[in-house]
């Protein structure tokens, strides 16, 4: 803390922020497991003092994960989305805690988009022009299941994609068990692609450099059902108890080499609450094509 600082003085939004990165750097090394994370970044968009935001990351050590190579570029890239799809979650909660301070309005049932109340007649506005969105696309808010890991909700959520975009191309989605996120090129920078993260819809994106194996794919264009059955056995496959599961996702993009272009490859990652992770990866039909053991 700096000097006159104590436990007790009162956190700022740039203290929180702080916190979270730290503790997204904590996840990619595997300092913490998925819950983990998930709940000490609520913890930290709650706190009110630096006592508080000390806590949660007391017992972690200092992230040296720029430091740390990986084993391939593949698991490189992978790892980063992963943490940059968990960074968004941050920025979603954080944006939900300010808006919503301060207001005398009753809550909105999770799931119910509420209807705006027009406190007196107000004049039409001009539609939005297609720059006023980074993507040229406008948000929208939709209702969803609660659950992403079944047919009926990875239907939808494909479906959500198809509504704001017009299809399901991309360069990679990652889906949890109730949130999803999507990467798409830029199509103003051939250089960035535009990460999205989905909280009853699609909303603006933020821009990420775009690397060279950075192929746009169908991220729709695989078998549901199978490829949902492949995740409820994926503990069993990789040798992980149900009971010691702490996060499970899927993750969707272009698969590079003699079955490109426009296959798929579909890795699973199941981790355990020792931090053990294992994976199990599917081509568009949900047929298992490998499978890594927790290491």
């Amino acid at each position: 803390m700096a000097k006159g600082q104590s436990p007790r003085t009162r956190a700022r939004d740039a203290d929180r922020n702080a916190v979270c990165q730290i503790l997204d750097g904590a996840l990619v090394e595997g300092q913490l497991t998925g819950q983990e994370h998930r709940e000490r970044v609520a913890a930290a968009t709650r706190a009110t003092t630096l006592g508080e935001l000390q806590g949660l990351t007391a017992d972690l050590q200092p992230s040296t994960s720029a430091e740390q190579p990986r084993r391939t570029a593949r698991v490189n890239r992978r790892g980063w989305v992963l943490a940059a799809g968990a960074f968004g979650l941050i920025a979603v909660i954080v944006a939900v805690v300010v808006a919503t301070s301060g207001s005398d309005a009753p809550p909105t049932p999770s799931g119910v988009v509420a209807e705006p109340v027009a406190e007196s007649p107000v004049a039409p506005t001009e539609p939005p022009s297609p720059g006023s969105s980074p993507d040229g696309v406008e948000p929208s808010v939709v209702a969803m299941p609660t659950e992403f890991h079944t047919v009926d909700g990875m239907t939808a959520l494909l479906d959500t994609i198809r509504q704001r975009f017009g299809d399901t191309t991309g360069i990679e989605l990652a889906i949890w068990r109730e949130d999803a996120m999507l990467l798409r090129p830029d199509p103003t920078d051939d250089q960035a692609k535009l990460l999205y993260r989905f909280n009853n819809g699609w909303g603006d994106p933020s821009d990420r450099p775009r690397d060279p194996e950075d192929e746009p794919a169908d991220l729709g264009a695989f078998d549901v059902a199978a490829v949902v059955e492949a995740l409820r056995v994926a503990p069993d496959t990789v040798g992980i108890p149900a009971a010691d599961v702490s996060d499970l996702v899927i993750d969707i993009d272009h698969l590079r080499g003699p079955a490109g272009p426009g296959a798929l490859e579909l890795m699973i990652k199941v981790s355990s609450t020792s931090g053990d992770s294992g994976f199990v990866y599917l081509d568009g039909a949900g047929t298992v094509k490998r499978v890594e053991q927790p290491t």
